[in-house]
């Protein structure tokens, strides 16, 4: 069997699965939702996102690239971010990294693939500003810190969005999140809160 054939077959058995426990399964996927929370994360194959929050789907927008990188050069992520203040009226954006992220380790490793290396420039400049706080952690200590750092970053770099400033002008919202993942352990950890561009650090 090959790998189109056999995703194929699971589809049909999830939907048979969740035709069985839930008739109105698909007419309430099918409705019109409007999620108030933006979450934005890094891509993976790891980190379910309706899963480990215990979510409905329609409850959380997700939108992913490499490193959970902010920029407001990402015509895609300022398009998702227009759409959902503007449209859905999120009222909490959340930035979520975590550990064993491909893209901390593209940066503690030094990668040498150019496009990764160019989407990157960012997160390694972060790691070399701090160089002085990895000296004499382990990898995972040092991938942990990074992740961290970043968190702080995006929201930093979220709070200075225009459409982000005009959102806090118009309304107490959104609210920003920046959340640790662990996929040790399966926890989270608060790492910044943001309120009307009042940056707390966890």
């Amino acid at each position: 069997m090959t790998t189109k054939e056999r995703i194929l077959l699971e589809s049909k058995a999830w939907v048979k699965e969740k035709l069985t426990l839930d008739e109105e399964y698909f007419s309430r996927l099918s409705a019109l939702h409007v999620p108030k929370i933006l979450w934005i994360d890094s891509i993976d194959s790891l980190v379910p996102v309706r899963e480990i929050t215990n979510t409905e789907p329609g409850e959380i927008l997700v939108y992913r690239n490499m490193g959970n990188i902010i920029k407001e050069s990402d015509e895609s992520l300022m398009a998702v971010l227009e759409d959902a203040l503007e449209v859905s009226h999120v009222k909490h954006i959340i930035v979520c990294g975590y550990s064993h992220c491909s893209s901390l380790r593209e940066v503690i490793q030094g990668t040498v693939k150019p496009l990764t290396r160019q989407w990157l420039i960012d997160l390694r400049s972060l790691y070399e500003l701090y160089h002085h706080e990895f000296e004499g952690l382990s990898f995972e200590k040092k991938e942990r810190k990074l992740c961290e750092l970043n968190i702080k970053q995006q929201i930093q770099n979220l709070e200075r969005l225009p459409i982000i400033q005009k959102a806090w002008k118009e309304s107490n919202y959104p609210k920003l999140y920046g959340w640790y993942f662990d996929l040790n352990t399966g926890s989270f950890s608060e790492v910044a809160v943001s309120e009307e561009n009042k940056l707390v650090i966890a």
